[in-house]
């Protein structure tokens, strides 16, 4: 799971004026904006975890028909990554599955 932040200048309700604030994704989908002047956030907790969740799902339910449309592109290629791909594949998962753990549990840890 990965954390990107970024500054922007936006009205700050607080404040009543523009103001840098800094914006933070989590997986593409925002998740806190931060006004550094007055440090007034705007957070989504709850509604980030669900999106996390449908996310890797699908993500899971649309495997076997993404690795279909690759076995039928180009067969060398899936023929020669399938070795590394089976042996790799349960780690990843279970590193972001454990990474969405640790995000629910201690708040935005990523």
């Amino acid at each position: 799971m990965k954390e990107h932040k970024m500054e922007a200048t936006l009205y700050c309700i607080k404040c009543l004026n523009d103001t840098v604030h800094e914006v933070t994704y989590v997986d593409n989908l925002l998740y806190e904006v931060r006004c550094e002047e007055c440090n007034n956030k705007h957070s989504r907790v709850s509604d980030i975890e669900k999106e996390l969740y449908l996310n890797y799902l699908e993500r899971i339910i649309s495997k076997p028909k993404r690795v279909k449309e690759e076995l039928q592109g180009n067969l060398p290629h899936f023929l020669f990554s399938l070795p590394y791909r089976v042996i790799s594949k349960p780690f990843r998962a279970y590193s972001e599955f454990r990474d969405i753990y640790k995000f629910r549990r201690k708040g935005r840890k990523v």
